[in-house]
């Protein structure tokens, strides 16, 4: 524990304590367990599994926090995320959302079956067939998911050819054909709320529609997964649910810029946070922070101006990123020379990701760390 003591020394202070260094992430617990249940209550009301995406947090104890409000498992977007979340002790079924190639990693995946369940999503049966032959090898069988486009033109097959594809991966030998799943990102991309909760509910029809054409044609469907955190809301509020066995959001466990945006969340129900410090004033109603793009990341918010919500500076735009350090343009009150800025990002799905730990507590103060286990494993 030699190495953490820096860390041990900033509990119990407040984030607005000098003798803090910056810029640090903070994440506020009470939000955060709030976010959870409200999405677990959501899923339980509609009847429809929870499988939370953790590629947003990273994190084993946050982790455990949405198994214990009663997800069925998690999604990781890689799969050394799962073989990180395994290692810290969190054993459950993983969807692993994005498809990988190579005989390495398929060997990994087959021979942890025995620890965890592992579904592998795929857009081809090209992939399908080399994980079976290796499953084939070991004597067992994969967990196959296939990946329909609802919409979106990124990743997985058009629905009408997806009985057709999912009929040659469940004749594979070494493979067990799970059933299908989407994410329809067209929820964070059109422009207007109407267009975007029509997205949501055609992904959630299209993929009701296709589950039920697999099983016609006598091929085992029993996962109907929809994603994306918007996509949940709206799905889960208006009762699209029909047909659609599991949601897989992300974002919602801290919320950010884009949610706001998306009309899907408020400030008050953002629970992560970088907190950075003002270090020059270079012109006249403009501040220098010591937070860029290796602490915030440069994802741009389509529907808004800048790099983040400056907490309680009305009219302060961070308005440029650079590697270590942000600019800020603002009127009215003056910024100092030291002064800590709470800033909401744009993407909070990133930024753990770019952090060794983060902080937690309640009311901005510092009640422990996390060290964030599943950063870096892109593989």
């Amino acid at each position: 524990m030699a190495k953490f003591m820096r860390y041990e020394q900033c509990l119990g202070k407040s984030v607005y304590d000098e003798s803090i260094p910056t810029p640090f992430v903070f994440i506020d617990c009470d939000v955060l367990q709030r976010n959870i249940d409200r999405m677990a209550s959501l899923a339980k009301s509609n009847g429809v599994k929870l499988r939370p995406h953790a590629k947003t947090h990273k994190i084993a104890a946050i982790a455990r926090m949405q198994l214990q409000s009663g997800a069925i498992g998690l999604t990781v977007a890689k799969l050394w995320e799962a073989f990180a979340f395994i290692d810290a002790g969190v054993k459950c079924s993983y969807m692993i959302a994005q498809p990988f190639f190579g005989h390495i990693k398929a060997e990994f995946m087959i021979r942890m079956q025995s620890e965890c369940e592992f579904l592998a999503c795929v857009s081809n049966e090209e992939i399908a067939a080399e994980i079976g032959n290796i499953a084939k090898r070991h004597g067992t069988n994969a967990n196959i998911i296939l990946i329909v486009d609802t919409g979106y033109r990124r990743l997985g097959v058009d629905p009408n050819r997806a009985v057709d594809v999912a009929a040659k991966i469940a004749s594979i030998e070494g493979v067990s054909f799970r059933g299908i799943r989407s994410h329809d990102g067209r929820t964070y991309h059109l422009p207007t709320h109407e267009e975007r909760v029509k997205a949501a509910r055609e992904e959630c029809e299209i993929m009701a529609e296709v589950g039920n054409k697999i099983r016609k044609v006598g091929i085992n469907c029993d996962i109907v997964s929809i994603g994306s955190t918007p996509g949940a809301y709206w799905a889960l509020e208006e009762r699209w649910t029909d047909g659609i066995t599991e949601v897989r959001p992300g974002n919602y466990v801290f919320h950010d810029r884009m949610q706001i945006s998306l009309g899907v969340a408020g400030v008050n129900d953002c629970a992560l946070f970088v907190v950075s410090s003002v270090v020059a004033i270079p012109r006249e109603n403009e501040a220098l922070i010591d937070a860029g793009l290796k602490t915030l990341s440069g994802t741009k918010d389509r529907w808004s101006e800048g790099y983040g919500i400056i907490f309680g500076k009305d009219g302060a735009k961070l308005e440029k990123l650079w590697e270590e350090c942000g600019l800020i343009r603002y009127n009215g009150n003056k910024l100092r020379i030291g002064e800590r800025l709470i800033i909401v990002p744009n993407h909070a799905c990133e930024i753990t990701n770019l952090a060794e730990v983060v902080f937690y507590g309640g009311n901005f103060q510092i009640d422990g760390f996390w060290v964030v286990e599943a950063r870096g494993k892109v593989w």
